[in-house]
């Protein structure tokens, strides 16, 4: 396997686990759509410089696709599922995205084995295991909600694929994901008066390290090991989120998250042992 691949999807993972926690605190005296807006504004407006070596190609439209896939619409549809029927059961629907994704590999022309599809079973169940979203109710909007976004990340992550063997730098992948979402998060948010932005130093490094290293690393993976194994490995981050918690104080880790550590484990192992 590709050392360096495999390096950039975990660090990426590492990081989109710890900055959760500063977003968590903004959004506790603002919208998520708001702290959304602000990550994507922040990377927009300081990273345009790595526009330069996003060379006119059908791999930048990709880019583009994949920022309105994923961080407008998916992002979108996935914090309503939350609202309507609790993280518990929006998470595990929503992380099916990573079965989907075998799928769309496949199609790419990657080899997708068995254990591949075992590994990203276990994901899902490891993160329905994590998730703590409250009280679970049984909502059908809220339901369609999270399929609904489970298949507009699969479909923007499979997007990233396509910039990346088409030769758009990764960074650049990145900062166009970012640009295409901020623009249209802030048709949205104008809409409905709500335009604003975070005004903190700490939160714009944060997303220079979520949205722009990140999202490159990941891209970056993608290109290297391919769009299957990226997005298993990449959903190790809830539980990197957890046990982050747990060793901080932050929150305890009951014996049922510890099943569900246990299940991304295995779903690691399973997927790092699969044949390439």
């Amino acid at each position: 396997m590709d050392v360096a691949g495999l390096a950039a999807v975990f660090t990426a993972a590492v990081i989109w686990a710890l900055v959760i926690f500063l977003y968590k605190r903004h959004m506790e005296s603002l919208d998520a759509a708001v702290v959304n807006f602000s990550r994507l504004f922040y990377v927009s407006a300081l990273m345009w410089p790595v526009l330069i070596l996003a060379k006119p190609s059908a791999g930048v439209w990709a880019a583009v696709a994949s920022g309105v896939l994923t961080l407008f619409i998916g992002d979108s549809v996935y914090f309503y599922a939350i609202h309507r029927v609790g993280g518990s059961v929006a998470a595990p629907i929503t992380y099916t995205y990573v079965v989907i994704a075998q799928y769309f590999a496949l199609l790419l022309g990657e080899r997708v084995t068995p254990m591949l599809i075992v590994s990203s079973l276990l994901v899902v169940l490891g993160v329905g295991l994590l998730a703590r979203g409250g009280e679970a109710r049984v909502n059908v909007a809220g339901v369609a909600s999270a399929a609904a976004a489970a298949f507009m990340w699969s479909l923007g992550m499979t997007a990233v694929k396509l910039a990346a063997v088409q030769g758009v730098h990764p960074t650049a992948v990145a900062y166009l994901r970012a640009l295409s979402a901020c623009l249209f998060m802030a048709l949205y948010l104008a809409a409905r008066g709500r335009l604003r932005v975070v005004k903190s130093p700490l939160f714009a490094a944060a997303s220079l390290l979520d949205l722009g290293l990140g999202s490159a690393l990941f891209a970056f993976s993608v290109e290297r090991v391919g769009l299957a194994l990226s997005t298993i490995l990449v959903s190790v981050s809830p539980l990197i989120t957890q046990l982050y918690a747990k060793f901080t104080g932050i929150e305890p880790l009951s014996p049922r998250q510890m099943a569900g550590a246990l299940a991304i484990f295995l779903a690691i192992a399973v997927a790092m042992g699969s044949p390439s």
